[in-house]
């Protein structure tokens, strides 16, 4: 029932990545112009802080249901923008939801899942989101555009995802959430998260989540740099991201499974070096569709490799009174990162003139983010989720 709701999340997360020539067409917008726009919708995550903390209070179960509801509603209300002001403020809401989704949906995997299961949960999870997001790439790629049809279709079938609610709603509430509530060891502020030893942790995750997300903007623009500047046609460009992902769909779950046996720290800062260089080999160097195929593909093997093991780290540091609400803290410094990537990227290419360059410059946010998770935060595969994790040891002097 989660895979259901991440498959849907994937779907409307990606629809102006895959139709953004498109969308920029009809609302007369140039790339940088897009760059700022585009930061400011994912701002729109910021106000699942507050719903967050209410599902730490009151359940992670209605909150879920509300967040599917919600982020469909303004999906599909998306489709009927006039204007890019309209359109900004419909995925705003959309992306509130989401972003409250995304947070519960992965909360709930991992206080309902076994210790030494986690990781695959997570890979899962993931895994059905990719689906998601590629089968927006064909329905954009083979049906849409080859036929000249709007992008608009593609924020209209996210009705569908209504329809999926009659599923989930069966979905019970967290088993950990219910007993922490029973035993009365809910937290009645949010305070206790901000003081040792919870503290460092959460820094140390909020900083390396923005470094890490600075790269955002080169990969919602990746069909459009494949059309304007490698010459391509939308179908090749969408069948080449498809195609990509769908070569290194089997890391997502393959991953999560490694990762319960090796740990979430050395499989995730791996996978996420692998990716840091397949970007830098995409748009600085790769040529032709064949290229650009081979380097996107190792990319997308970096990306989902490191997305769930790092994700699913993020949600196990913190016990159960304070999970959601780590976990949408989290969220909200990524989306820090993922608006500065935007801001960042638009002056860049303003300087430049060219998305290469500055994409070689934003690459160092994800390069320091793998430097402190991987000496600032400890492992916590296999680890029961309300068991205080060892801390990293200390250098040898």
């Amino acid at each position: 029932m989660l895979a259901t709701a991440s498959f849907f999340e994937g779907y409307d997360l990606n629809v102006v990545m895959v139709a953004l020539p498109a969308i920029r067409d009809s609302f007369g917008l140039s790339q940088a112009q897009a760059s700022d726009w585009i930061a400011l919708l994912f701002l729109g995550a910021l106000p699942a802080l507050f719903f967050a903390r209410q599902a730490d209070r009151h359940g992670r179960r209605r909150l879920l249901l509300a967040s599917i509801v919600g982020y469909t509603l303004a999906t599909a209300a998306t489709a009927l923008a006039p204007d890019i002001a309209t359109f900004g403020i419909c995925q705003l809401c959309a992306r509130s939801f989401l972003a409250l989704e995304v947070t519960l949906t992965w909360t709930v995997l991992a206080e309902e899942l076994p210790a030494g299961k986690r990781g695959f949960g997570f890979g899962v999870l993931a895994m059905f989101n990719v689906i998601g997001a590629g089968t927006c790439a064909l329905a954009w790629g083979l049906l849409l555009a080859p036929h000249h049809l709007s992008w608009r279709f593609l924020y209209a079938a996210a009705g569908l995802a209504l329809l999926a609610v009659v599923f989930i709603r069966r979905i019970p509430e967290s088993s950990r959430f219910t007993a922490a509530a029973s035993a009365g060891r809910l937290a009645r502020s949010w305070r206790p998260l901000v003081h040792p030893p919870h503290r460092r942790r959460l820094v140390a995750i909020c900083v390396a989540a923005a470094l890490g997300s600075l790269l955002t903007q080169p990969f919602v623009f990746v069909i459009d740099f494949m059309q304007t500047q490698r010459h391509l046609s939308a179908t090749t460009a969408s069948l080449i991201l498809v195609g990509a992902g769908a070569l290194a769909l089997p890391v997502l779950a393959g991953a999560g499974i490694v990762s319960d046996r090796l740990g979430r720290k050395r499989v995730g800062c791996s996978f996420l070096a692998l990716g840091i260089a397949g970007t830098l080999d995409f748009f600085l160097l790769a040529r032709g569709a064949a290229g650009l195929f081979a380097a996107l593909a190792v990319t997308y093997a970096g990306q989902f490799g490191a997305w769930p093991t790092l994700s699913g780290l993020a949600t196990e540091l913190f016990p159960t009174a304070q999970r959601a609400l780590a976990r949408s803290t989290a969220g909200a410094a990524t989306v820090t990162g993922q608006c500065g990537s935007f801001l960042l990227a638009a002056v860049l290419v303003r300087l430049t003139g060219s998305l290469p360059y500055a994409v070689a410059a934003l690459a160092v946010g994800p390069m320091i983010a793998l430097a402190i998770v991987a000496t600032c935060l400890p492992e916590t595969a296999g680890r029961e989720l309300d068991e205080p994790p060892a801390e990293p040891a200390a250098p040898a002097r």
